[in-house]
């Protein structure tokens, strides 16, 4: 994939991020602007420091409320399987080991409760059934203590696939506050007792349908600087034991990055709740200010300088070509630029292109290349004779500007080889084009092919021999010419 060179972005970027006092930004940018491919870079250049988690909430958009953080929670725990930094299974408390305990058998606890049940609200006179109910009990307790060791051994000794098949089981029943805690337990102490500092990247956010957007956002925001129902419960960070309560929002990320187009979210928000703040609402999400984001223009300059300093190809009539056929460059993407730029080479093809027996040149001149580029850019083909004509009314324009100008005969240097034949090679590469004369010469390296050195203007060819000259018409030469575009 083409990259479009953005590292002073990438620094400014981690600035921002990197200062004490931001935990969480919205990176803005407009659609197709190059958000992910930008963030993409910054994981890879910034991985010493931090580790990166990335959501994507698009695929969360048709379940329920209830669902949204089960989801959150299995694509952050396969993360940390992933890149191994899941937290050592033995290091799980009891009291955590206790819950996931009761919610994987809690059936057969139910069942020994019931059993014992109508002894114990039984009469006075019915004391013996109530002392049996007691031993009953005991005798259920100590079962479950029993295989409550067995599950902690099962768990502890483990390898992480039994924990997360456990886990998996485990969070099937969403909305359960002790069923997500041990969970949520789990994937804070994994994250914390990293060495780098923690990043969740909350991706794509401006692809959610906009009905679902701000759920999906309040979701987030019930997570950011809450409490936690059982405060009793701690993680070990940065070398010390912390209440799950002082965490800045739920898994106890260092930094938090909602991605999204800042712009288009408060137009859904007008368009939803009419007048309402949305200042107001959308300062949750960042600590001090909206990281803007966009490289449209640098993205339109890097093409220019591709073309005009890579390819040959002159700036001015390159814009020409594309205002001919009304089409307009400044609404191109920087997705758009770089899938153009994207292993150009292959665009066209270098091949071999014989005229006469001494005469052969290669296919890969200034001409195949500006129509591979314009073709790439999304110029249908029966619109190029359009562009290269207006190419050549511009030339004829400032030729009455600049009298004698190395203008004058541009347009046929552009066309190049193709505009040689059987006939125009022997007369001394004479050629005609709108009713003036030319002559072309040429150059022979030593592998034998032949480039255009220099192009002669004749003048008016009512004033030359006509039939020395080889007439040329532009959609001839676009079809040979299109044959070595792919």
């Amino acid at each position: 994939m083409y990259y479009i060179p953005i590292a002073d972005k990438l620094k400014e970027f981690y600035h921002h991020l990197s200062t004490a006092d931001v935990d969480r930004t919205i990176f803005s940018a407009k659609f197709g602007d190059g958000k992910t491919e930008f963030l993409h870079q910054f994981k890879e250049k910034y991985s010493d420091e931090y580790t990166f988690y990335t959501l994507y909430p698009v695929n969360y958009q048709i379940a329920p409320n209830e669902q949204i953080m089960e989801y959150i929670k299995r694509d952050l725990l396969f993360q940390l399987i992933l890149n191994g930094t899941l937290t050592p299974i033995g290091n799980i408390p009891d009291s955590i080991l206790l819950q996931w305990y009761i919610n994987e058998n809690s059936f057969d606890i139910v069942k020994d409760i019931i059993k014992f049940a109508p002894s114990i609200i039984g009469s006075g006179s019915q004391l013996s059934f109530v002392l049996k109910g007691a031993i009953a009990l005991a005798e259920s307790i100590n079962n479950q203590c029993k295989k409550f060791k067995e599950f902690k051994t099962k768990i502890t000794e483990g390898n992480f696939e039994k924990a997360v098949n456990i886990i998996g089981n485990l969070s099937e029943g969403a909305g359960n506050i002790y069923e997500l805690d041990p969970i949520s337990w789990l994937i804070a102490q994994s994250i914390a007792k990293q060495d780098k500092k923690s990043v969740l990247i909350i991706e794509d956010l401006d692809r959610i349908d906009p009905a679902h957007l701000f759920r999906i956002l309040n979701i987030f925001s019930a997570h950011i600087d809450r409490k936690y129902l059982c405060s009793d419960k701690t993680i070990y960070k940065d070398g010390e034991e912390k209440k799950v309560d002082e965490l800045p929002n739920k898994f106890g990320f260092d930094k938090i990055i909602f991605v999204m187009d800042a712009e288009s979210t408060k137009a859904a928000f007008k368009n939803f709740y009419g007048s309402s703040n949305y200042e107001g609402y959308i300062n949750k999400f960042f600590s001090k200010r909206v990281f803007e984001y966009s490289i449209t223009k640098f993205a339109h300059q890097h093409l220019y300088d591709n073309i005009q300093y890579k390819y040959r190809i002159d700036l001015s009539l390159f814009k020409t070509a594309l205002e001919s056929v009304g089409f307009k460059i400044e609404q191109k993407s920087v997705r758009d630029i770089a899938k153009a730029l994207d292993g150009f080479e292959d665009a066209y093809r270098k091949e071999e292109v014989r005229i006469t027996d001494d005469s052969c040149f290669l296919s890969d001149t200034p001409l195949v290349k500006l129509l591979a580029i314009l073709i790439r850019l999304g110029i249908k083909r029966n619109q190029l004779s359009k562009c290269l004509k207006a190419i050549y009314d511009k030339l004829k324009e400032t030729e009455k500007l600049f009298i004698k100008s190395r203008y004058e005969s541009y347009f046929i240097n552009l066309l190049g080889c193709f505009i040689m034949d059987e006939f125009s090679i022997p007369n001394n590469g004479k050629i005609c084009y709108n009713e003036i004369g030319y002559q072309i010469f040429f150059n022979k390296d030593l592998d034998g092919y032949e480039t255009l050195n220099k192009v002669k203007v004749l003048g008016d060819i009512n004033y030359l021999e006509r039939n020395e000259f080889s007439e040329i018409e532009i959609d001839w030469i676009l079809e040979k010419a299109l044959r070595y575009v792919n």
